[in-house]
């Protein structure tokens, strides 16, 4: 009778090991499903960060408006761009920055990042890019270069006829002589009347070639920046870098799908 009766619980015993078995076997399945989901979502993001520009094409926007990168006291610090209120600083018009910018976004892209390209062929882009910028300018500079608005040489004269005021005020007194400031003032503003649109003239061009001084840092940083991203390219490498991540993500996504095996060492059961 002990016989029958042990068989039947010898049973119960087993059929409920093996639905705890399998209970475990499906609770490490989902672990390695998840686990799998989430590096394949790292691996997405990972790619779309290594291969994002968009970064870099706003620092570029920023510069070429002249914008300055102060930290926010506010925000603990935190580095903010903050666009420049005096639009007599600025050096590019707003063509200018829009042209500049279609130029860029046609070196800096996620197409020149999976590129293949050989030293010699770098060099040559380079150089391609470095005559036809510097071409593009130099034909359409007036365009693309801010010169001042009839007002700001209005303020700009203003600032010179005072300085002028200023100093023969200072001559008067070194001589010991009477100052008549309207009466100076009104042969200063006389005198200029008689010249005047070649002085306006005179002050735009000044100004203009002030701005065109910038040029030359300008394309440097810009050459830079485009250089940068053709080593990247440079023998396939930003691909290389990608797919080297994969396979290792592949490797330890493959070993975290293998289950443990139960026993010993090199699953020898103990």
């Amino acid at each position: 009778m002990d016989h029958y009766e042990e068989e039947p619980q010898n049973e119960i015993a087993n059929r409920v090991g093996l639905h705890g078995a399998i209970q475990q076997s499906n609770s490490i399945a989902n672990q390695n499903n998840q686990m799998q989901y989430q590096m394949e979502d790292a691996e997405q993001n990972l790619a779309e960060a290594q291969l994002d520009v968009n970064d870099t094409l706003t620092k570029i926007s920023h510069l070429l408006q002249q914008d300055v990168l102060k930290p926010n006291e506010e925000k603990n610090g935190k580095l903010e761009w903050i666009p420049i209120t005096d639009s007599k600083k600025r050096v590019l018009t707003s063509e200018g920055v829009d042209k500049i910018m279609q130029v860029m976004q046609s070196y800096i892209n996620k197409e020149t990042l999976l590129s293949n390209f050989d030293e010699k062929m770098i060099m040559r882009r380079m150089l391609e890019f470095s005559l036809a910028f510097s071409a593009l300018i130099f034909m359409k500079y007036e365009v693309y270069f801010r010169t001042p608005t009839l007002d700001e040489c209005k303020d700009l004269l203003k600032e010179r006829l005072d300085e002028k005021l200023k100093k023969r005020k200072i001559a008067k007194e070194l001589q010991g002589m009477e100052f008549n400031e309207e009466k100076v003032r009104k042969e200063i503003v006389d005198d200029l009347m008689g010249r005047f649109e070649y002085e306006i003239q005179k002050i735009k061009e000044e100004q203009t070639k002030l701005n065109l001084r910038e040029f030359e840092m300008i394309f440097t940083q810009l050459k830079a920046l485009v250089e940068s991203i053709h080593n990247r390219a440079w023998k396939g490498e930003e691909r290389g870098s990608l797919r080297r991540h994969f396979n290792i993500s592949e490797v330890i996504g493959g070993a975290a799908q293998q289950p443990k095996k139960k026993g010993g060492w090199f699953g020898v059961g103990g």
